[in-house]
């Protein structure tokens, strides 16, 4: 029997919509694996939350004539379904448009400001003249300049994985209007993730045998030690309005760009789970910042390969210089896959878990599979 303690998250899922089978992929993997090691005698804190802000929740819920928070409402009452419908065992599941990720956000983000790691520079970048509004990367898509492969996203492609920024799309179309997008310039807020302190740390961080699978460190480190156009970048964390998030202080107009409190959803959903007694019910005596503070306290994150570069790169060098516990673990899954391609709900290839359920089948035979 061991007594390892140990705090456990999922990727978020965006609370635009619901469930979709690789979420429930994930969450059972992740769950067997924290009833694996409640059996060796460990304490498990197994956290969960929604992803909350962002474009596309505020665009969604305009085009239905509701709010954004009574989009996320609704979503988020058809959660239970699903955790207890497919015996997932979370201890806590919140969402990331709470008092406690506005504080902790708000927190991360003065402490990387006065670690020198925040600038302020001028942005160009594509505005939907149609839409009247910048445009966030996912709603920009295009032909990859890498590989060239066709309607890719902004940020991202999906086929080769190269990360670049929206303007290096061939041919970007807005995926609002299909208007073609015009550049125009704005003051962006930037975390120095370039700075030769966070890639010393970064650096570190990697090699430590057994955090990451060797695939994954391979990857990671491509991205750290890129040269020409494929040279580390800063990390754009700001976003102009209109946009649903938190806003960043003394920069009106401006809000977080939701990869920046997305991760801290974590430690909010955390938070939560100590301030409203489940964590001492569970047998957690300490209050939260003692223990997200102790040394003792491994930090494990189960995701998806589409989100490796976030959660190698920009979660623990935001930990770390805003003085927080970093990741111990980020174990990472592949994508399943459609007709040879990556099941997304976003393209209207996703299938609902739910209707596994509404079926009458046994959860168990899908946990087996």
């Amino acid at each position: 029997m061991t007594s390892r303690t140990l705090f456990v998250t999922t990727a978020l899922p965006y609370a635009n919509g619901p469930f979709h089978i690789g979420h429930i992929m994930e969450y059972i993997q992740a769950d067997i694996w924290v009833r694996f090691q409640r059996l060796t005698g460990a304490q498990i804190h197994f956290i969960g939350a929604d992803d909350a802000h962002g474009a596309p929740i505020m665009l969604k819920a305009e085009k239905e004539g509701i709010t954004p928070k009574q989009l996320i409402d609704r979503i988020a009452a058809e959660r239970p379904k699903y955790l207890k419908g497919f015996h997932l065992s979370y201890d806590n599941w919140h969402t990331t448009d709470s008092p406690e990720n506005v504080e902790l956000s708000l927190d991360v983000y003065r402490k990387l400001k006065e670690a020198g790691l925040i600038y302020v520079k001028p942005v160009e970048q594509f505005f939907d003249p149609v839409k009247k509004m910048f445009l966030a990367d996912r709603y920009i898509k295009g032909e990859c300049p890498n590989c060239h492969s066709k309607d890719q996203y902004g940020d991202a492609c999906e086929v080769c994985a190269k990360v670049y920024s929206p303007t290096d799309l061939i041919d970007p179309y807005s995926t609002l209007t299909g208007a073609k997008p015009v550049l125009k310039t704005s003051d962006h807020y930037f975390f120095k993730l370039s700075d030769p302190k966070c890639v010393a740390f970064l650096e570190k961080w990697l090699q430590d045998e057994g955090r990451l699978q060797p695939t994954v460190v391979n990857k990671a480190r491509e991205w750290l030690r890129g040269t020409g156009d494929q040279k580390l970048g800063d990390w754009d964390i700001s976003r102009d309005a209109p946009y649903f998030g938190i806003p960043i202080p003394d920069a009106p107009g401006k809000f977080f760009y939701v990869w920046l409190d997305a991760p801290i959803g974590y430690l909010a959903s955390l938070k939560n789970y100590f301030e409203s007694g489940k964590a001492r019910a569970n047998g957690e005596t300490r209050p939260y910042e003692q223990f997200i503070a102790a040394p003792e306290v491994e930090q494990i994150h189960f995701i998806g390969k589409d989100i490796i570069y976030f959660h190698t790169l920009f979660w623990p060098a935001m930990l770390k210089f805003a003085g927080r516990k970093i990741p111990d673990n980020v174990y990472v899954h592949g994508f399943i896959q459609l007709g040879g391609s990556k099941m997304s709900k976003s393209r209207g290839t996703g299938l609902s878990p739910v209707r596994y359920l509404d079926l009458g089948m046994n959860p168990e035979w899908l946990r087996y599979y």
